[in-house]
């Protein structure tokens, strides 16, 4: 009789340890952070990072893809083990009929999980892509800081979050950062063609229109908030950045600026004034209130507010 209770309550005690061990590790250790550990010195939030929105996504995705993981290797045992109580509890005979539907069961449970978790790491991909992307043209923006611009990034509004800012004595210029993978092969698979006249962007291996109204809409907001906030017109030109593409033609004239954003001085950095240093620096006080608002890990956040 033991030898079956056994038989039965083995998976699902291993399956409840296993739980309880990493449950008691994780509240061991946020006891031992608020008791013994010391605090960030850090007083004041962080500013956000090129693709900081995208890090947090993908964060989530990590979280919900080590759940599906747990469960397709958990709920086969807890499968087995209900199967095994039906047996041995409930007296029930072993027949075909039983093992197939405990197999279908499995299966079908898995395969859900399996689709979930391909959308998640296809998800991922694209994001990591993204993430790379706007670190990169964070990395080539900062550059122009050398040139006496301020850059910000990552400055969220309530459609999403404008990728880039850079401020400079030419002006303010919005910066949407699209990362797109190249053809593997072929001739000129490098290379991207931008037709203004049918607002396309002409890739190797197809043709995209180029987002006028996703640019429009971060420019116009940009300009709304800064022209209330510094009392003054605050124009921004919207920019589309293209990492790592040859921009091998340009037919037309356009409302939206698309560049490859490695050495891009030349799209930011004119001859013509627009902005005094007094302008710029009451600009970049405004984005900068929109860009400090990471908070510091590991802090009293009760005794900092005091």
């Amino acid at each position: 009789m033991w030898s079956n209770f056994g038989i039965i309550l083995i998976p699902v005690l291993l399956i409840f340890v296993v739980v309880g061990c990493i449950f008691l590790i994780v509240y061991f250790w946020r006891q031992k952070q608020d008791r013994f550990c010391r605090e960030s010195p850090l007083t004041k939030d962080l500013m956000r990072p090129p693709g900081y929105s995208l890090q947090l996504q993908l964060n989530k995705i990590d979280e919900e893809l080590s759940f599906y993981l747990t469960l397709m290797l958990a709920i086969p045992l807890l499968l087995y083990s209900f199967h095994l109580s039906e047996s041995y509890l409930g007296q029930k005979p072993e027949s075909f009929g039983r093992f197939a539907l405990s197999i279908t069961l499995s299966v079908i449970v898995i395969s859900f999980l399996g689709i979930r978790l391909k959308r998640l790491l296809d998800e991922k991909k694209n994001m990591v892509l993204g993430l790379q992307g706007e670190m990169f043209t964070g990395e080539e923006l900062n550059q122009l800081m050398l040139h006496g611009c301020r850059v910000f990034h990552d400055i969220q509004f309530q459609y999403g979050n404008i990728d880039h800012v850079v401020v400079s004595k030419s002006g303010v210029y919005s910066v949407n950062t699209k990362m797109r993978g190249k053809p593997r092969k072929g001739i000129a698979r490098a290379e991207l063609i931008i037709d203004y006249q049918q607002n396309l962007l002409c890739f190797p291996d197809g043709d995209f229109q180029i987002p006028i109204k996703q640019l429009a809409t971060e420019a116009t907001w940009l300009s709304q908030y800064l022209t209330s906030a510094v009392g003054r017109p605050i124009k921004v030109e919207p920019i589309l950045a293209y990492p790592g593409w040859y921009i091998k033609q340009r037919i037309g004239k356009g409302p939206v600026c698309v560049i490859n954003p490695q050495n891009s001085k030349k799209f930011f950095v004119h001859n013509h004034e627009v902005l005094s240093p007094a302008e710029i620096q009451q600009v970049a006080h405004q984005l900068e209130q929109l860009c400090r608002n990471v908070e510091p890990v590991f802090q009293d956040k009760k005794r900092w507010k005091n």
